[in-house]
């Protein structure tokens, strides 16, 4: 069955598996290759998550059903990673670190988890903790590429004990206090974040950032309630601006959620550096105001204000940039689909109107505090 058929992912799964569309619950869906990747919870003795791959990606090997245009693989074996099986259980985590001189003294955590890219893993071995990064294969050298290229500009990342061909990279806990923990002023961290900017421009790295005209072709491709008008807003705030702009190196997925702070609220680390990459220095700024942005309504009402600030700062500082407004909105884009993916219509539409406020050249926080 063609993956450009109105058939849902569900009776997709429904078919390969004989088991009703209608048990079925959604958990996760984002673009990939050619088409996207959809997780599904599926009721048993226990919930099983399968995964509804429509990119078209070419794998080494399949880990489960697959037919011209779509494959079913049930977590965590991933085709697309396939050292991540290997390392989700107690017995083959123990075993690795032994190797690297680290005894194990915890399961395996997931930590974050992004089918077909990227998976992160935590594991404790005794008084520290153990990151396990699991990549595409063909991406694995190009990871530890960036992360000597950026610790050789000064830049704290973490130290990798070690990496093997078929995509994992184990490294040690990024020194200093998550700013997501660390009590900061908004108009501190982006003078620090400005500093942080500054440095990775510094960086000797060649390689492209595919940057934000791809991801606007695939949002294209997802239309979804209010989605149209956000791109053509979008695209006609990109074709005013003037060619010939510089290009330079940037962390390629910059938000407060990937910095580390020391006791002095500096930045002294930094982590997923492997989406470094050249490009308009205006992507870093706008995916962290695009993350601001959609954190603030995520966060505790203790701190909302102050992430609303930091959004708002991050704008009244960057934003006279005409494509940082313009990136912010290809950013909020991604997560306005997201959210609709998930059904959480509210968040959908606040999502909305912070991405019209921004193209219009408007504070976001403005009514949603």
């Amino acid at each position: 069955m063609s993956a450009n058929t109105k058939v849902s992912e569900r009776d997709l799964l429904s078919e390969a598996l004989g088991v009703s569309a209608a048990t079925m619950t959604l958990h996760s869906k984002e673009p990939l290759g050619a088409g996207s990747v959809t997780g599904i919870e599926v009721p048993g003795a226990q919930n099983l998550l399968y995964y509804v791959d429509t990119s078209q990606i070419t794998v080494a090997a399949e880990t489960g059903w697959a037919s011209e245009d779509t494959r079913v693989w049930m977590h965590p074996a991933d085709p697309h990673l396939p050292a991540l099986a290997s390392i989700s259980f107690d017995h083959a985590a123990t075993a690795l670190l032994e190797r690297l001189g680290f005894t194990a003294t915890s399961a395996p955590e997931f930590i974050a988890y992004r089918p077909g890219r990227r998976a992160v893993l935590r594991v404790a071995a005794g008084d520290e903790s153990v990151w396990v990064k699991i990549v595409r294969p063909s991406r694995v050298e190009s990871l530890v590429r960036a992360h000597t290229a950026t610790a050789d500009a000064g830049i704290g990342v973490p130290f990798v004990h070690g990496w093997s061909a078929e995509g994992m990279v184990i490294m040690s806990a990024a020194a200093g206090t998550p700013a997501t923990d660390f009590a900061w002023e908004p108009e501190t961290l982006l003078d620090e974040t400005d500093r942080l900017r500054a440095r990775f421009s510094s960086i000797s790295w060649t390689k492209r950032s595919p940057g934000a005209e791809r991801r606007i072709r695939w949002y294209e491709s997802r239309e979804v309630d209010g989605t149209a008008d956000l791109l053509d807003s979008i695209r006609t705030l990109i074709g005013r601006i003037d060619g010939g702009r510089p290009r330079t190196v940037v962390h390629g997925d910059l938000h407060y959620g990937q910095l580390f702070l020391d006791d002095q609220g500096q930045i002294c680390s930094v982590i997923d550096v492997d989406t470094l990459g050249i490009a308009d220095p205006a992507e870093d700024a706008a995916a962290f105001a695009a993350h601001a942005i959609a954190s603030a309504r995520l966060t505790d009402a203790h701190n909302r204000a102050r992430v609303w600030d930091l959004a708002d700062g991050a704008l009244a500082r960057w934003g006279d940039d005409p494509l940082v407004r313009a990136l912010t909105g290809v950013q909020l884009l991604g997560h306005l689909i997201a959210a609709n993916d998930r059904r959480d219509a509210d968040a959908a539409d606040q999502l909305r109107a912070s991405a019209h406020a921004v193209l219009d050249g408007r504070m976001p926080s403005t009514g949603a505090r």
